[in-house]
Parts: structure tokens; C-alpha cells; sequence
């Protein structure tokens, strides 16, 4: 549960109001207990919140979905790539010998341009994360011949301009990782005319008062859509099958 994407006295978020407080008061304590930064990277079960575990598991259950279709992956709005490197990892392992990269847009300016709905829950220059240091960690791991990043404004007429210079390019899977409106309004039909039928389009704040310009972006561009959600999901909070 990140104290960035929680927003007290909403409507959905005031359904977790009850556990934010033990929350963050757990975190304090853990972080007195003394353990050393391989402790939380090869033992992260033992201090990661249940929220954000069945963030993971909601991506992962979507990655299995897309296992046979053709197709890469996606991320629009990396941040410090934690779900970038999430499907990268996850490509090695299920996908070895396939040609499935990952793709990451972001342009690396936090939070910029906000609508006056956007601007309820985010703040100018929140989400922001140094290009540098993102790659710096994919090079560390050794990701950077799966997981591609790309310096873009998803809000312009670049995204159009990456899709016409890479005319070949089909997805499998799509996660709006954003939720500003004239983000996913601009970028939705590009992905979604790319989006390999059965493939996935995942929307992290859909239906929820984090972000009410992805759900209006959603709903206009894609009325007629079946979309779906998670049973044991927080955010990411739905998902759609292309048919």
C-alpha cells in the first residue's frame, strides 16, 4: 500500500481507511529490526503488505492469460519499472526462446499537465524517476536486451509517431500504469488497434477515486467493452479481453 496511491476520505479507497494505519505503523517497526538490503531482496515475502503482493499476482495471473498469444508487452507510465522488470522476469521464464520484449513508456517528468479531475488526487511532479537510474537497474540485472524503454510524452503525437515508425509492433498484453485522462485517451487507440486479438489491456485505477479520468477516457473510447476485475485484486482494478 503506497502512500502515494492512497487517498484518504474517498469512496473506494475509504475501504482500506481501516488498515493504513497498522500498515505504515508495521512498516516503522520493520525497519527497526536491523535487516540488510539482501534480506529484503531474497526473503521479500516477509516484509511485503498483502495489497501490494496481490498487485503482482494480479499482473502475473494476466501474464498467464497471454502465454501462446503473439505479441510483446507493455507498460505505459514506468516509474522506477517494478512491473516493467516484473514481465521481464517473467519472460525468461515462461518465454525463453520467444521473441516477447517489454516495453516501457514513460517521459520521465513525474506528473505533469493535470486536469482539473487529475489534479484532485495527484500533485505536479509526483511519480517522478530519473531515466538514468531506471536503466542503470535493467543493465544491472541483465534485462536490457528484453526490457526496452522509451523517453516519450504519452499526451502527444510522439506515441503516433513510435507506432508509424514501428509498423510491425503487435501486443500481447497493455498496462496503463497512469491514470491522467489525456494519457490514456491519447495512447488507448493506438494500443488497442496494436492488441493481438485475445491479448490484454490492464487498467490500474479503473472505477476507483484515485483516478476518474482513466475510467472516463475508458468509457469513451471503449463503451461496448466487457471489462473485468480482479477477485483477490486491489490496483491494478480491472482488465479488458480484446475479442
Amino acid at each position: 500500500m503506497s502512500k502515494s496511491n492512497y487517498t484518504p476520505g474517498g469512496l473506494e479507497t475509504s475501504k482500506f481507511a481501516a488498515a493504513k494505519e497498522p500498515y505504515y505503523q508495521g512498516l516503522e517497526a520493520i525497519k527497526g529490526l536491523g535487516y540488510t538490503t539482501e534480506d529484503y531482496i531474497h526473503n521479500f515475502p516477509c516484509f511485503t503488505g498483502h495489497l501490494t503482493l496481490a498487485r503482482y499476482l494480479s499482473l502475473f495471473n494476466c501474464y498467464q492469460k497471454t502465454l501462446g498469444i503473439a505479441g510483446h508487452i507493455a507498460e505505459l507510465g514506468v516509474y522506477m519499472g517494478a512491473c516493467s522488470m516484473l514481465f521481464a522476469k517473467l519472460t525468461q521464464i515462461y518465454e525463453p526462446n520467444a521473441v516477447t520484449q517489454v516495453h516501457g513508456f514513460d517521459w520521465f517528468k513525474g506528473a505533469r499537465n493535470l486536469s482539473s479531475e487529475d489534479r484532485d488526487n495527484l500533485t505536479e511532479g509526483s511519480y517522478l524517476e530519473p531515466k538514468e537510474r531506471v536503466e542503470a537497474l535493467i543493465r544491472a540485472q541483465k534485462l536490457d536486451h528484453i526490457l526496452k524503454i522509451h523517453d516519450l510524452d504519452m499526451a502527444s503525437e510522439a506515441v503516433g509517431e513510435f507506432f508509424r515508425k514501428y509498423r510491425h509492433m503487435q501486443f500481447k498484453l497493455v498496462f496503463f500504469d497512469i491514470g491522467i485522462y489525456e494519457v490514456v485517451s491519447n495512447c488507448l487507440p493506438y494500443f488497442w488497434e496494436r492488441t493481438t486479438p485475445g491479448g490484454i489491456i490492464i487498467f490500474d485505477q479503473y472505477n476507483i477515486d484515485i483516478a476518474p479520468g482513466e475510467t472516463r477516457a475508458v468509457r469513451e473510447l471503449l463503451p461496448n467493452v466487457v471489462v473485468r476485475t480482479f477477485q483477490h485484486g486491489w490496483i491494478p482494478t480491472a482488465y479488458i479481453v480484446k475479442e
